[in-house]
């Protein structure tokens, strides 16, 4: 609720109102009757009353939390508009307020609850047909036998086998087994549920080993074109998740489109697996397990424990700890498990790329950030991931590709400003670009180059995002005691490419290719050569002084 009075300049409240004559088309005052006073009406001196003003206010305050919602990739939207006006077929609740007919208003409320609650089971009626339908068409890839393993593994896992269940099955099992650990810690008997995870967890695996032969029979028959040692078993489980859903086999550009975008996601999908919160870099990630282990070291040094007595946990080693010291651990734990899985996950997506991007490479020899500038660089002018040639990270060096359009630029600089959403952006490529802070500095700084486009109008965007990039900082810094900003500074692409493949980084990534060890072996006998050539001048020249400038 708000006050009608307005605020004078100097802080002390205005006037709610003021009286205005009413005139005629001449501009004269004007009376009724006799009277002598001028007839006048009332203004108010603000609007914060009017319908308009509020549903202005309602939609801002949907476009400010929708925002919040893209950029936290929550799926969740509000709006300020009816449900008639947004086209959803549902009746509306009442509110039910303190007067007389609240009653009534309270009844048609229960009444909306209960045709809600009808709604919502018919809705889940129709999701266990749809599970049906999946284990039904899933079914005709199986031999007699599959189906009978099948069966029992659905029995044991209480869910239907398929390719969706199972995902959000292992995410359950993650988040029960962490609960259940601390509880074990803190002195409870949770034998029967940690036997009952395990054998899930057993189950799972054999579900996945299946629905990978099976997944991997299909795909050769479906896609007899597509080329197994350049996908993961994991993108080829989304191909025909989506090829199920969709009922089409994707042919041509078309499937390399699937399967770029299916990469892109992938990691995404896996990581809000473990967690909520939204992967920003793997420095940031490695300062995030320094920080829990720092809480849980200090914690656990009240009582002389250390995180190694943790790791090799008995029964009741928690209880001595008071329950607020017992909530900070458990908290500390839960935190520490999912960086831990989250890391694993990274770490086995920068791999695959690499892998495929420079099959010869030694990637051991890489630490995790350098692979990350290395993945950056791949996944912005590589997407289809094509073994990756010597000459060609030579010419990237000299000349960086340009990737997108003139067209294209403008269309990621109106997303970047706010003028457009990432739905209205055609190019899934530019889509998947604009949405990590690495590959969106280098798309920056390819519009730099771009001749079309004015400085000034790259440099309010980068301002733009550095605004946002420090909001999100103080947010992180509320969370993480420790923390150190690590913005991503602006770059262009000629330097993010020798920055991202120096000569070490080469060296690992064409460790086992023997056209670049001899080329390398060529270069080296070159710079001896020329070592050696620049000696022997150099002694000539020194004999030729020597001798009064008469050597011979």
């Amino acid at each position: 609720m708000l006050t009608n009075r307005p605020f004078n300049p100097d802080g002390t409240w205005g006037l709610k109102s003021k009286r205005e004559n009413i005139l005629d088309e001449n501009g004269n005052k004007t009376y009724t009757g006799n009277s002598r006073f001028p007839r006048s009406r009332k203004v108010w001196l603000v609007d914060w009353d009017k319908k308009e003003k509020i549903n202005q206010w309602r939609h801002n305050w949907a476009a400010s939390v929708n925002q919040a919602l893209e950029q936290k990739n929550i799926p969740d939207r509000i709006s300020e508009k009816s449900f008639v006006e947004q086209g959803i077929v549902d009746t509306p609740m009442q509110h039910e307020g303190i007067n007389s007919k609240r009653h009534e208003r309270k009844a048609f409320n229960q009444q909306v609850k209960n045709y809600r609650k009808a709604k919502a089971s018919y809705k889940n009626k129709q999701e266990k047909v749809i599970n049906r339908g999946h284990l039904d068409s899933l079914s005709k890839h199986l031999s007699f036998n599959e189906k009978r393993v099948v069966k029992e593994l659905s029995h044991e896992l209480k869910t239907y086998i398929s390719l969706e269940n199972l995902d959000d099955k292992r995410r359950m099992l993650f988040n029960w087994k962490n609960s259940t650990l601390i509880r074990h810690a803190v002195g409870e008997d949770v034998t029967k549920q940690l036997l009952t995870i395990n054998q899930q967890e057993s189950s799972l695996k054999k579900a996945d080993e299946l629905l990978n032969k099976i997944v991997d029979r299909t795909t050769k028959k479906l896609y007899p074109e597509l080329n197994f040692e350049q996908t993961t078993q994991a993108e080829r489980r989304e191909l025909i998740k989506e090829t199920e859903s969709e009922q089409t086999v994707f042919k041509g550009s078309e499937l390399n489109e699937r399967l770029m975008n299916i990469r892109d996601d992938l990691l995404t999908q896996q990581l809000l697996t473990f967690t909520k919160r939204p992967y920003v870099g793997f420095k940031l990630l490695m300062q995030q397990e320094k920080e829990a282990k720092i809480d849980l070291k200090y914690t656990l040094m009240i009582h002389s424990d250390s995180l190694e007595s943790l790791e090799h946990v008995d029964k009741g080693l928690l209880e001595k700890y008071s329950p607020a010291e017992q909530q900070k651990i458990t908290r500390a734990v839960k935190d520490l498990r999912t960086i831990i899985a989250v890391k694993q996950v990274i770490q086995t997506q920068y791999h695959e790329v690499l892998k495929r991007a420079f099959p010869n490479g030694d990637l051991d020899d890489l630490s995790l950030v350098r692979q990350e500038q290395a993945y950056t660089a791949v996944m912005y002018y590589d997407p289809t991931l094509k073994p990756l040639k010597v000459e060609t990270m030579a010419q990237w060096q000299e000349n960086p590709p340009r990737v997108f359009s003139t067209q294209e630029h403008q269309l990621g600089l109106a997303y970047l400003s706010g003028q457009l959403s990432l739905d209205q952006l055609e190019n899934h490529h530019l889509q998947r670009v604009l949405k990590h802070d690495g590959t969106k500095q280098i798309f920056l700084g390819e519009c730099k180059d771009d001749p079309t486009i004015k400085t000034s109008q790259i440099e309010k965007i980068r301002k733009q995002l550095k605004e946002q990039q420090a909001k999100d900082d103080q947010c992180r810094k509320a969370n993480i005691g420790h923390y150190q900003p690590l913005n991503y500074k602006p770059v262009s692409p000629d330097y993010y490419l020798k920055t991202a493949f120096s000569n070490a980084i080469m060296t690992a990534l064409y460790a086992r290719d023997e056209d670049y060890q001899r080329q390398k072996q060529a270069q080296g006998l070159k710079e001896t050569e020329w070592e050696m050539t620049k000696k022997q001048r150099q002694h000539q020249t020194r004999n030729r002084h020597e001798d009064g400038g008469m050597h011979l």
